[in-house]
């Protein structure tokens, strides 16, 4: 569940819970119209969030009909509803106690099927870094710029030829991760900051293999992690 799920939770929470007040001030039985606004509220909870709350079936607490009006138990109701309110407390409780992710979407890459990639990755790279897994952070994190980059890059291709810091090699899809980043900010595609910041990340592909890792003495931990996300963010920001 993200952000924006938990919020709308929170909302149906409140304005649930909202409802029994109403429902206190009335003697015994209320009109089919405030059971029709309840029943909308419901169905609307259970449209979002499918199965988190027990049905609502109006019928279970029909009592009579009067005059056209259709009436239900007062008593009924408003034990359906602290059923109800007690199922979303908890609900909400579990999620906050869980780490909430963020989805991205990445709409300014060309490829769709690159894009589904980015948007998993990047939530596998939030929940890698909340795990304490620093270098799957930095290898996620490093292996997204450098996809991101790579696309904008080949999307300008026509403006590759006039930086200064371009290889000899043209083949955008053959550069390193600092190259991609030097020729990106010297076409001021992307803000500076991501070259100041992206030292820590540059050697990521080194760290898929062990054996560059010690060869390289390569050192990370959660500050690495930090940056390489930081990076990303920054990347993100500046073509979103």
């Amino acid at each position: 569940m993200n952000i924006g799920e938990l919020n709308k939770l929170r909302q149906y929470y409140h304005s649930i819970r909202g409802i029994i007040p109403v429902l206190e001030e009335k003697k015994g039985r209320i009109d089919h119209y405030s059971v029709e606004s309840i029943s909308d509220e419901v169905g609307q909870l259970l449209s979002d969030f499918p199965g988190i709350v027990p049905t609502f079936d109006p019928m279970k607490f029909y009592t009579h009909e009067s005059s056209g009006t259709r009436y239900y138990d007062v008593g009924g109701l408003r034990s359906y509803l602290s059923r109800v309110i007690g199922r979303l407390q908890i609900e909400i409780e579990q999620k906050e106690d869980t780490p909430v992710t963020q989805r991205w979407e990445f709409g300014y890459v060309r490829n769709p099927d690159l894009r589904y990639i980015l948007e998993r990755d990047y939530a596998e790279a939030q929940r890698a870094f909340i795990g304490e897994c620093w270098k799957s952070v930095i290898v996620l994190a490093g292996g997204m710029i450098e996809a991101i980059l790579s696309d904008l890059l080949l999307t300008n291709r026509g403006l590759i030829s006039s930086a200064n810091k371009s290889p000899k090699n043209s083949d955008v899809t053959r550069w390193d991760l600092a190259d991609l980043i030097n020729v990106a900010v010297e076409l001021k595609l992307v803000s500076s900051g991501v070259e100041k910041l992206s030292h820590p990340i540059r050697e990521f592909r080194n760290l898929i293999h062990p054996g560059n890792e010690i060869r390289n003495n390569l050192q990370f931990g959660q500050e690495e992690s930090r940056i390489a996300l930081e990076v990303l963010k920054i990347v993100h920001r500046d073509l979103s």
